[in-house]
């Protein structure tokens, strides 16, 4: 199953991770990190606080296709689901520990949506309903996000059981790297801290 193309196709994911469109537009747009505001995060919702929808909304839509467009072309090239879930981890990573802005990225909630929805639209639609929930109720994005992503290894047994073992790994993984990469939020949440839906802070203009 490992072969050269394989590998060379796992790098190629990577690297498109490393596309992260909250910094390049915002750089773009203002010359500005996004990293040093908010957060520190290079992701939709430091954007939506520090420079507005105008931004915050194609950061998400080119975010999240780097996801679909991963899950379309592996599967299209290997018609193998654990190669295909391969390139999956592989651009999740890339976006949130990617090696062009020295580790610093994302959260991966974006990419990790856009992966889903392709991937197994069932698991996704159920997991993100249930993170809508949670938002209405809490208010808080990052809530959202570590709640939908970390239950999809149950939406998973739930809709599948143990018949698509390759999606419950996949799932198994981005819940990890979730609750990981929202490890400062989750301690916030915890302490009554975190930032709620509507709270802005301050770019330079």
């Amino acid at each position: 199953m490992f072969s050269l193309q394989v590998v060379l196709w796992i790098i190629v994911a990577y690297l498109i991770g490393n596309l992260n469109f909250a910094y390049i537009i915002v750089k773009f747009a203002k010359n500005e990190d996004i990293r040093n505001y908010g957060s520190g995060n290079a992701g939709t919702t430091n954007v939506l606080r520090a420079a507005g929808m105008k931004y915050a909304g194609p950061v998400f839509i080119l975010d999240a296709l780097k996801g679909t467009v991963v899950v379309l072309i592996g599967r299209m090239l290997f018609q193998n689901d654990w190669i295909a879930m391969a390139g999956v981890m592989a651009v999740v990573s890339g976006h949130n520990w990617p090696v062009l802005l020295k580790y610093r990225g994302g959260k991966g909630t974006a990419t990790t949506l856009g992966a889903m929805l392709l991937w197994d639209y069932k698991v996704a639609l159920i997991a993100i309903a249930i993170g809508l929930i949670v938002l209405a109720i809490f208010k808080m994005v990052s809530l959202t996000s570590i709640t939908g992503i970390g239950i999809s290894p149950f939406v998973t047994l739930l809709v599948h059981g143990f018949g698509h073992i390759p999606t419950l790994v996949l799932t198994i993984f981005i819940a990890l790297s979730s609750i990981f990469q929202h490890r400062t939020n989750i301690k916030r949440i915890l302490s009554g801290t975190e930032s709620k839906v509507g709270q802005k802070i301050k770019m330079d203009q």
